[in-house]
């Protein structure tokens, strides 16, 4: 019985460690699932859902392929499996397609539907799969995104800035606007300080579910390390307040606390 449960166990944690299913990090009902080799993704108008197979080229690069009904995808592995340097959507014989992809060279004629060669640089900020514990965590986060869409404070805001680290801004005309999205906050303004900023709503800031509802949500400031940010929005007081909370060094290399408050008005 005790070798039993070991064998039992020993299957599960195998199973949980090679899982091998990524998920899209822009909408987690899309995904590439090595595990099963099936797939199911999304670029632009174009979305494939079919078996996949890794094939390694003659040169030693490693390709994802997805097989489709007369459309078939062709990605190119980096050195992970959910990061890709390249890609083609390609129309044609899929046994053409992983000649392809085995000798990086086809005489027969494919057509090229869309390619990064054509939309240049936004693949790789398009094609960011994440592993299944990413995707617990970013699907939790988004929840927060639902409760806002529920009391519905999701949307854009125009908006005048009022007040920012203690200086006064009412008589001047610095303008912008707010976009809380299912995914976090974006705010633009012609304050030099404040041209964009950009935070993503974080579960485990979030506690209480009460104070989301009311417009009150913390989350953490993007590409920036120890930084977050929480946000009030009032729609009946028609006033947003942003409140950072950075841990930068100094000279010396000690780390201080940087706060900032920023105030803003909503305008009609």
């Amino acid at each position: 019985m005790n070798n039993f449960k070991y064998s039992l166990f020993f299957f599960l944690i195998t199973s949980i460690t090679y899982s091998q299913k990524y998920y899209d990090y822009n909408d987690l009902d899309y995904f590439i699932d090595f595990s099963n080799r099936h797939a199911n993704i999304k670029f632009q108008d174009f979305s494939i859902k079919g078996s996949v197979e890794e094939i390694i080229s003659f040169y030693g690069n490693r390709y994802t392929v997805i097989r489709g009904d007369s459309i078939h995808w062709l990605l190119q592995q980096s050195e992970k499996r959910n990061k890709y340097l390249s890609f083609l959507i390609l129309k044609g014989e899929y046994k053409e397609v992983q000649k392809l992809a085995k000798w990086e060279y086809s005489n027969k004629r494919l057509e090229v539907l869309a390619s990064d060669r054509i939309y240049s640089g936004y693949f790789k900020d398009y094609f960011n799969f994440v592993d299944e514990s990413e995707y617990i965590k970013l699907r939790n986060d988004r929840f927060i995104g639902d409760y806002l869409y529920d009391e519905n404070l999701l949307g854009k805001y125009k908006i005048k800035v009022l007040r920012g680290n203690g200086v006064n801004y009412f008589n001047l005309n610095i303008k912008g606007t707010i976009e809380l999205n299912r995914r976090g906050i974006v705010i633009e303004t012609n304050l030099p300080t404040l041209t964009k900023f950009t935070g993503t709503y974080d579960s485990e800031l979030n506690s209480n579910i009460e104070y989301i509802r009311k417009g009150i949500i913390v989350g953490r400031i993007d590409y920036k390390e120890k930084a977050l940010f929480s946000l009030i929005l009032d729609l009946e007081k028609k006033i947003v307040i942003l409140n950072t909370l950075e841990i930068d060094l100094d000279k010396e290399g000690l780390e201080f606390n940087k706060r900032e408050t920023t105030t803003f008005k909503i305008e009609d």
